[in-house]
């Protein structure tokens, strides 16, 4: 094992240690082991000013404590997960709240800080006719009960006393009269798991109005899975999981479909996820031919490192898959990381159903080499305690105390570099965040959304344009999505605007320098990176939802759709508020704060 190797690895047993002391509360830290997924061995940080930047999503985080361990006693596995709960949520105007409010839940133990399962974000959106599906990532599927009665198996909770009876974070909320009502609901397990389902939940439709759901999961036998389930009414219901790809490395899955370029009449189903490895990550894809029933998975792109910092390493993120479903071709950006300030962004395309790929040329001028599409990411660089360094947007001030002499701010929400695509009749749309500044990390910098465009099916590239105005007090835009019409023509993109105060909004362009504002109304961060130390682990901090890793608020992406000119749009929103119990072991005891819903708006566009 190299010097570097070592250092990942122990940076990565601290982050484990760390995590399960987030999910126990402060002084009430427990470690686990099992089979499955272990996260030490993989590489999961690019090398970053001086420390580790880390690349797991915070569904990835709640697998890696999670998988091999036996969680669950033997009635709670037996016992099939509910696919649709029978709650439902009515119009506001103007935005509309899509998961239900009667989920979320308080658990109270003693000699532990409550637990509050409110945190519902991370959306992306689909639509055939009346029948919209919205996915997320969902806390109030987690439950937790004191240990179970003798006879059961070991358990394996948050700290002595307690077990985990459920882990459903795979949530998504259904309309099938438009947007004016929703039904909220869990996506089921694989079989043979029990509810055991991590989010970073994509939802697409095909072209006879079925709904493919992809997430991360774990298969019965406790090793790392991406899973796809199958609605074929409408999103009323969900099948079981299906098996996509078998990997302990898996994490950030997104999913596809489309025709099959060689028999149109068919559409295939394509997924892809990062697949992090002892020396790095790599992309892997799978495909099926028979709607989502069977796959066939590998990997297709494994950068080696490089001598040269400012080039491209070892290390990819964030891909994003898309077909054309004028002939079939399917597109699949992702970010690629270097070890200094420019990042990238590479696009693979395959025109036989993923048999074979090759790089698009963006000729970018001054890029390293035409495939590249340089941008420095967006943040300020803190210390997110058990969460790891982090890129974030923050609201309020610097309460110092961060390792390396980072700042920290309780108020912060994880930043990714996840591109946006839209492909329609040959016209490719391919949206990003970047920050103003050349410095990763720049905590004064702003960051902008960016349009590149092509009419030729990727052959050439018009840009990088920037979307967003430039307007006085809104110095970050964040997180893109894009949407295209059937047409080709119209091109949205939706992104949050955060303000000189930290609030938040959601804005979309339809085209450049031009914005509607899509929330009714600004909202705050939660406090999602509170400082818990102890005598052993000084840095350590928690989310105000406690099963929910520091600095994650918003979710990592946003979602747009245009249904036959319909746009709707989709995101993480805090303008609702949550009141802490009085509690001697809860940091924030009693304080009234902001907690991440999921709200919906169909949008008719600015000319």
């Amino acid at each position: 094992m190299t010097p570097r190797q070592r250092s990942l690895r122990r940076v990565l047993l601290t982050l484990v240690v760390l995590l399960a002391a987030a999910l126990c509360g402060a002084g009430q830290a427990q470690t686990t082991s099992g089979g499955g997924s272990q996260p030490g061995s993989f590489a999961t940080a690019v090398r970053k000013s001086g420390g580790d930047l880390d690349l797991r999503s915070a569904g990835r985080f709640l697998r890696d404590y999670f998988a091999g361990h036996v969680l669950l006693g033997p009635e709670a596995i037996a016992t099939s997960s509910p696919s649709v709960t029978t709650g439902t949520t009515p119009l506001p105007s103007p935005n509309t709240q899509v998961n239900d409010p009667a989920l979320d839940n308080i658990q109270v133990f003693p000699s532990f800080a409550p637990f509050l399962h409110y945190t519902q974000s991370e959306t992306t959106v689909a639509a055939a006719g009346q029948n919209i599906v919205v996915s997320y990532n969902n806390s109030a599927g987690v439950t937790l009960a004191r240990t179970p009665k003798a006879g059961f198996p070991p358990p394996k909770g948050p700290g002595p006393g307690l077990v985990f009876t459920r882990v459903q974070f795979s949530g998504y909320s259904v309309s099938n009269d438009g947007g004016r009502t929703w039904t909220s609901g869990y996506v089921p397990a694989a079989p043979g798991v029990g509810p055991l389902t991590f989010g970073d939940g994509v939802v697409v439709v095909d072209r006879r109005g079925n709904f493919y759901y992809s997430s991360l999961g774990v298969t019965a036998d406790g090793h790392g899975a991406v899973v796809v389930n199958v609605s074929t009414d409408g999103g009323r219901t969900f099948g079981a999981g299906l098996i996509a790809g078998v990997d302990d490395g898996s994490d950030k899955s997104w999913i596809a479909v489309g025709p099959d370029p060689n028999k149109p009449d068919r559409d295939n189903v394509y997924v892809t996820w990062t697949s992090f490895s002892p020396t790095g990550s790599a992309v892997a894809f799978a495909v099926s031919t028979d709607g989502g029933q069977t796959f066939q998975s590998k990997i297709i792109f494994a950068p080696g490192p490089d001598p040269d910092p400012t080039h491209p390493q070892n290390f990819i993120q964030f891909t994003n898959p898309v077909v054309d479903r004028s002939n079939g071709r399917l597109y699949i950006p992702f970010a690629h990381f270097s070890n200094s300030n420019t990042d990238f962004l590479q696009m693979l395309v395959s025109d036989d159903a993923g048999q074979t790929f090759r790089f698009s040329n963006f000729n970018i001028p001054g890029a390293l080499d035409p495939t590249l599409v340089p941008l420095v990411q967006p943040g300020t660089l803190e210390d997110c305690g058990n969460g790891g360094l982090r890129l974030a947007i923050v609201q309020g001030n610097n309460i110092g105390g961060g390792q390396f002499g980072l700042p920290r701010f309780v108020q912060s929400s994880r930043l990714t570099v996840q591109p946006a695509l839209a492909v329609e009749n040959g016209n490719v749309s391919l949206a990003y965040n970047g920050s103003d500044s050349p410095f990763f990390g720049d905590p004064s910098s702003g960051s902008n959304i960016f349009l590149l465009r092509s009419t030729d099916g990727g052959q050439t590239w018009i840009g990088p344009q920037q979307v967003n105005p430039i307007v006085a007090g809104e110095p970050r835009h964040v997180y893109p999505a894009i949407a295209i019409g059937s047409g080709g023509s119209q091109v949205d993109v939706s992104y949050y605007t955060q303000h000189a105060d930290g609030t938040v909004d959601l804005d979309l362009s339809s085209g450049l320098g031009k914005a509607t504002r899509v929330t009714s109304q600004s909202f705050d961060l939660v406090p999602s990176n509170i400082p818990i130390p102890t005598h052993k682990l000084p840095f350590q901090t928690t989310n105000f939802d406690r099963i929910i890793v520091p600095c994650y608020d918003l979710g990592e992406y946003v979602g747009l759709f245009n249904n036959n000119g319909n746009v709707y749009a989709v995101w993480g929103d805090n303008r609702n508020q949550v009141t802490e119990p009085i509690n001697p072991h809860d940091p924030i005891s009693g304080q009234t704060h902001a907690q991440p819903d999921v709200f919906f708006q169909q949008v008719t566009p600015r000319e």
